[in-house]
C-alpha cells in the first residue's frame, strides 16, 4: 500500500503525491438460517495525488509531463 506510493518533492510540497491510491473493504454478514440472505457492503477510500499549477511547482521534463498526466486523469474521474 503507501509504502509503494511514489512520491516527489516540489516547489509547492515536500512529498507530493503522484500517484492515486484506492483501499476497498467489503463487508459480508451471512445469515446462519438463511444462507440466501445475506448482506453485501463496499466501502471505498481514494485518495487521489495532488493536482498542482506547473507554473507554482516549478517542475521541468518528467515531473511536468507527470504533472499534466495527473491532472489528466483527474479530469477524467470528474467527466464520470
Amino acid at each position: 500500500g503507501n509504502q509503494r506510493r511514489t512520491t516527489e518533492p516540489t516547489a509547492m510540497n515536500v512529498t507530493s503525491s503522484r500517484s492515486h491510491a484506492v483501499l476497498q473493504v467489503r463487508v459480508e454478514r451471512r445469515n446462519p438460517s438463511n444462507p440466501s440472505g445475506s448482506l453485501l457492503g463496499k466501502l471505498s477510500m481514494i485518495d487521489l495525488a495532488g493536482s498542482e499549477r506547473a507554473a507554482e511547482t516549478k517542475n521541468q521534463g518528467v515531473r511536468l509531463l507527470e504533472g499534466a498526466n495527473i491532472n489528466r486523469s483527474l479530469l477524467a474521474l470528474g467527466n464520470c
